[in-house]
């Protein structure tokens, strides 16, 4: 009898264990939640400003400390990746990128090379565009008619209009750095200030562990 109630208690204790380990999975499973108000797709990147877009970026400012960050739509999922309003993990949101261990870089620009790339960004709009920035820390209004090279209507940094002598510290990744997608016809490598130890991944993963709720914020895209 004395056995049995032992073998109980030790039965008892060893399923108290796996309660508790389990509840203490949930909880971590919990902290590690994002819970966004607006859907996050990869469906628009090429064309217009999106959440999604906005909050990379930010990420990647963030991380860099620049005065500005952009990225390219093509750095994005090329297949439609959809996070539904709600909650998800941040390992899906990783799954909305393509080249997630691209480092990030600070390219140093004038403020006549950032309108310059602005434009090429546009140059394509309405249209999809794997050259489309998603940009933080700038305002940018267009005219959507203006001609090729002429959309770019006003340009504000950090509050202030876009000065084309002065020279601002731009992140993004890597490959956009060292031209890709044509920008190395509005930057050379030599402008290349230096490269983060970061990771696009990386920002990504930091920003998430500070911002546990996603919501949209002010457009960045102005339509003139």
């Amino acid at each position: 009898m004395k056995s049995l109630v032992q073998s109980a208690g030790t039965y008892i204790s060893i399923l108290s264990v796996i309660l508790g380990l389990g509840s203490l999975w949930t909880a971590a499973s919990a902290a590690e939640t994002i819970k966004t108000e607006v859907e996050l797709s990869t469906k628009e990147v090429r064309s217009k400003e999106t959440v999604l877009g906005d909050l990379v970026a930010d990420a990647i400012h963030g991380t860099a400390k620049a005065d500005v960050a952009i990225i390219a739509a093509s750095s994005f999922a090329s297949k439609t990746v959809t996070l539904p309003k709600g909650s998800f993990a941040p390992g899906d949101f990783i799954k909305t990128l393509d080249y997630t261990g691209d480092p990030i870089a600070i390219v140093k620009l004038t403020g006549t090379q950032i309108t310059k790339a602005m434009e090429h960004s546009l140059f394509l709009y309405p249209n999809d565009n794997s050259g489309f920035l998603h940009f933080s820390g700038m305002v940018v209004t267009i005219n959507p008619h203006g001609d090729k090279e002429k959309k770019v209507a006003s340009i504000k940094i950090n509050g202030s209009d876009v000065v084309p002598a002065k020279t601002y510290r731009i992140a993004m990744p890597s490959p956009l750095a060292h031209g890709a997608l044509a920008y190395f016809k509005i930057w050379k490598q030599s402008d290349i200030e230096k490269e983060l130890d970061k990771t696009l991944e990386t920002a990504v993963n930091e920003y998430l562990a500070s911002h546990k709720t996603i919501t949209k914020g002010e457009d960045r895209l102005v339509i003139h």
